[in-house]
């Protein structure tokens, strides 16, 4: 994906669809700790590919980077503080745990590299085989070509902000008729 808003979206709505189990400032953030791969391929390694440098944009490198960053965030006490704070800000408190975190890095890793494996051609996403299964696999269903294929991804992805902000807006209702009822 060109730009991680795009990826926002999806994870915020799958982040809220899934709060018990998942942290959700994680499984958002950690889309950000992903492509922080592509910023340094600037720096460090100029041209393509751009998603090769360390692997994040993998199954298995990404899914270790995401679970090391859940772990790194619960244990170091600010950066949990922040999360739980960010959930209460937003009205819908939570208490983190090891597990909801390491959870959310994990999983909101193999999101994101899930959704640029349709994206962008040089994405291993079973690293260390070298090809890209699901740009073949979209190419084979699609009429409308690879970048066809980009616009519906884009589309899907804005779709999905919708879908967060109604979940959100649906969420934010049902609690305060809740405390409304008590």
């Amino acid at each position: 994906m060109p730009f991680t808003p795009y990826h926002f979206g999806p994870s915020g709505f799958a982040g809220l669809l899934f709060r018990r189990w998942l942290d959700v400032p994680v499984f958002v953030a950690v889309n950000v700790l992903i492509d922080v791969e592509v910023l340094a391929d600037g720096y460090f390694q100029p041209g393509w590919p751009v998603h090769q440098l360390w692997h994040f944009h993998t199954l298995l490198v990404g899914g270790l980077a995401g679970v090391i960053f859940g772990a790194v965030v619960y244990y170091v006490r600010p950066l949990r503080w922040l999360c739980e704070k960010s959930m209460g800000l937003i009205g819908l408190p939570v208490k983190a745990t090891l597990l909801s975190m390491v959870l959310a890095g994990l999983l909101g890793a193999w999101l994101h590299v899930f959704i640029d494996s349709f994206y962008h051609y040089d994405v291993q996403l079973f690293w260390p085989y070298d090809r890209n299964p699901m740009i073949r696999w979209a190419r084979q269903y699609s009429e409308s070509g690879y970048y066809g294929i980009r616009q519906d991804i884009k589309l899907v992805c804005r779709i999905f902000w919708g879908l967060m902000v109604g979940l959100y807006v649906l969420l934010l209702t049902r609690k305060l008729k809740k405390a409304k009822a008590v």
